[in-house]
C-alpha cells in the first residue's frame, strides 16, 4: 500500500514540475513577443533624421553600471564581517562579479548558488554564506521597491491607477518598517526556516547592517543615473527628472529580478523601461533606442566584470582551499 502511494506520488510531482516549466516558458515567450512587437513599433515611429546621437553619455551610463556592481561588492564584504572573516578584495571581486551570470539561467537560482559556492571556497561557513546572500538580496529588493514606489504617484501612472500616491506612501512606509534591524532580522529568519536553513544566530551590529542598507539604496541611485545618462544620448532630458529615472530603474530592475520566469529579467525590464520612457516628454519613441542600449551595456558590463573577477581569482591563487564548514 505504501509503495503504491509513493510510486503514484513521484510521477505526480514530476508531472507538476514539467507543467510549471512549460508555463514559465510560455509566459516568457509571450512577454518577449510583446516586448519585441512594441520595440519594433517604436523603432518604426522614430524620425531618424532628427536623432542626434551622443556617445559620451553612453560611456558615462556604462561606468555607472560598473558602479552598481562595485557597490554590491562593498555590500557583500561589509555584511560578511558580521559573521566571518571576509575574503580579501580580490576574492570579493570574484564573489560579487562572477555568480551574477547565473541569473541568465531560468529560475535564477544559479546566481544564488554560485555566490554561496564562491564564499565557501574562501572559507566562509555554509550557514553564513547562505544567510549573507539571502539577506543582501532581501535588502536590495526592499530598497528597490521603496525607490520605485514614487513612480506610482507619477501623473501618467495615476491615469491608469487612480490614487497611486496612496499605494506609493504605503509601500514606502512598509518598506522602511521592514528595514528596521529587528523587523528585518525576524523576516530573514522566517525565510531561512522556510528554506530549511538555520536562522541567523545573531543580527549584524549597526555598523555591519548600515553599510549594506546604504549600498542597497546606492545601487538604485546609480542605476537611475545610468538610465538618465543613457537617455541623454538621444534626448535632452532635464536634470530635474533624475528622481523619476531612479524610480523607473529601481522598479524595472526589482520587478524583473522577482520575475523568476525571465532569465536576467529579459523582457520584463524592457517592458517597464519602454512604457515609462514613452511617457516622458521629449523621449517618446526614442525610448526604444535607450532600452536596447541599456540591455547591451548591462550585458557587456556583467561579462567584463565576470572576466575581471575570474582573472583576479586565478592571478591571486585564491579560492583553491577545499570546501569546509569552519
Amino acid at each position: 500500500m505504501t509503495d503504491t502511494s509513493i510510486e503514484t506520488r513521484q510521477p505526480t510531482t514530476a508531472h507538476r514540475g514539467r507543467l510549471v516549466a512549460i508555463l514559465k516558458a510560455v509566459v516568457l515567450f509571450v512577454v518577449l513577443a510583446f516586448v519585441g512587437w512594441a520595440l519594433v513599433g517604436q523603432f518604426k515611429r522614430i524620425d531618424w533624421a532628427t536623432i542626434e546621437f551622443r556617445a559620451a553619455p553612453v560611456v558615462v551610463a556604462t561606468l555607472l553600471l560598473v558602479g552598481v556592481s562595485t557597490v554590491q561588492m562593498i555590500s557583500y564584504r561589509s555584511l560578511l564581517g558580521a559573521y566571518a572573516a571576509p575574503p580579501p578584495w580580490r576574492a570579493m571581486a570574484a564573489v560579487a562579479w562572477i555568480p551574477p551570470l547565473g541569473k541568465y539561467v531560468p529560475g535564477k537560482v544559479g546566481a544564488l548558488v554560485g555566490a554561496i559556492y564562491m564564499l565557501r571556497r574562501f572559507g566562509v561557513p555554509a550557514a553564513a554564506a547562505v544567510s549573507v546572500v539571502l539577506v543582501l538580496d532581501g535588502l536590495a529588493v526592499i530598497a528597490g521597491l521603496i525607490c520605485g514606489a514614487p513612480i506610482l504617484a507619477w501623473e501618467p501612472v495615476r491615469r491608469v491607477l487612480p490614487g497611486g500616491w496612496i499605494y506609493a506612501a504605503v509601500l514606502i512606509a512598509g518598506g522602511l518598517t521592514v528595514l528596521h534591524p529587528s523587523v528585518f532580522g525576524r523576516l530573514a529568519n522566517f525565510c531561512l526556516r522556510r528554506l530549511g536553513r538555520a536562522p541567523l544566530a545573531k543580527l549584524p551590529d549597526l555598523s555591519h547592517y548600515a553599510v549594506p542598507v546604504l549600498c542597497a539604496f546606492a545601487q538604485w541611485l546609480l542605476a537611475g543615473l545610468a538610465l538618465w545618462w543613457m537617455t541623454r544620448s538621444v534626448s535632452d532630458v532635464p536634470a530635474r527628472s533624475i528622481g523619476l529615472f531612479i524610480s523607473i530603474a529601481a522598479l524595472a530592475m526589482t520587478v524583473s529580478y522577482l520575475a523568476l520566469f525571465a532569465p536576467g529579467g529579459l523582457g520584463v525590464r524592457e517592458a517597464i523601461y519602454l512604457g515609462a520612457l514613452a511617457a516622458i516628454p521629449g523621449v517618446g519613441a526614442k525610448g526604444a533606442i535607450v532600452v536596447a542600449l541599456m540591455r547591451l551595456a548591462q550585458t557587456l558590463v556583467e561579462l567584463g566584470l565576470a572576466g575581471l573577477g575570474w582573472m583576479l581569482l586565478h592571478r591571486s591563487g585564491a579560492g583553491s582551499e577545499p570546501l569546509n564548514d569552519r
